[in-house]
């Protein structure tokens, strides 16, 4: 993985708009949000439609064979769809409607796509972390490493999120026991990126209590505990890795922290809750910040220039 992209089918959209045009609950943070670019709530309706359409035309001219090259290729599409779910930050977990959203999109590619076995190709794996629309790239069946549709503009960042990205597509085609610093180097680079993430914070550990406090809203009671115990650990097992020699001074030793750190398991929590900070961070910019230069004017009016049906008979 070159650099971070997150490139979807226009499947994904087509059922993203059309599971927001329903839920009632969020109708009102919806109507606002999108009043901000001159929408109302039925424009849902009708991105849903036209994605709908150009993903039909374009399953019927590619054939089921090749239906993880029916993407969207501007990067606008997917800004755009993050830039709408930002606004909806206030209103609790995503978790539910990111599950919908793969349901519903695996539902449709599996029932429409005769030929397609095994798990769908990342085109049609969409994921939501902290109000921020991803693309999983990874090879298994988890809802991680994910490229995000938006990051902070941090250039130190987000070259520091695509190596954890990229070391974790490397660990999947490894059989385990992995070498032991290819697990707990993980430490090291959640720790940077949590200092990147939280810069005023002076330190990672200080860094991290700031950032699982604001994904506490957004998450699950289950799940922001599991994250809240581990993340209050990660600095001092960091500091275990990095200082051998024991201290009286450290809860754990070094070969405790080696022990307890080893297999997916672990690796599974450091990544997603990492994941959940960096999309958090991207979607609080999204909503508290001016608008993307790309959103400034009407983004429709051109965007559905590329899905246009009209040629087409």
């Amino acid at each position: 993985m070159d650099r971070m992209s997150c490139t979807l089918s226009p499947l994904v959209y087509a059922e993203l708009y059309r599971l927001l045009a329903a839920d009632n609950q969020r109708y009102g943070d919806l109507e606002v949000r999108l009043s901000e670019i001159g929408y109302s709530p039925t424009w849902l309706g009708t991105a849903a439609d036209a994605y709908d359409e150009y993903w039909a035309m374009q399953l019927d001219l590619s054939g089921t064979g090749s239906v993880e090259h029916i993407t969207l290729e501007s990067p606008e599409h997917a800004l755009l769809a993050t830039w709408i779910l930002a606004g909806l930050r206030n209103t609790g977990d995503d978790r539910s409607l990111s599950s919908a959203l793969r349901t519903h999109v695996q539902k449709r590619a599996v029932g429409e796509v005769p030929d397609l076995e095994g798990r769908l190709p990342s085109v049609l794996n969409p994921v939501i972390y902290g109000w921020t629309l991803g693309q999983v790239v990874g090879s298994s069946s988890s809802d991680w490493p994910v490229a995000p549709a938006s990051l902070p503009d941090d250039v130190n960042l987000v070259a520091a999120y695509q190596g954890l990205v990229n070391h974790i597509l490397t660990l999947e085609n490894m059989t385990e026991p992995w070498p032991e610093m290819m697990q707990t180097s993980t430490y090291w680079r959640g720790y940077g990126i949590a200092e990147a993430l939280k810069p005023e914070a002076g330190s990672g550990g200080r860094a991290l209590l700031e950032l699982l406090s604001e994904a506490r809203a957004l998450l699950s009671q289950p799940v922001f505990s599991q994250f809240n115990t581990h993340f209050t650990r990660f600095g001092g097992r960091r500091n275990a890795l990095s200082h051998i020699t024991d201290d009286a001074g450290r809860s754990e030793r070094f070969v405790d922290v080696v022990a307890a750190t080893h297999g997916w398991e672990h690796l599974r929590v450091t990544v997603r809750g990492l994941t959940q900070f960096v999309c958090q961070e991207a979607s609080r910019l999204l909503y508290e910040e001016d608008r993307p230069p790309a959103l400034r004017n009407d983004p429709w009016e051109y965007l559905v220039r590329e899905i246009s049906t009209d040629w087409w008979t």
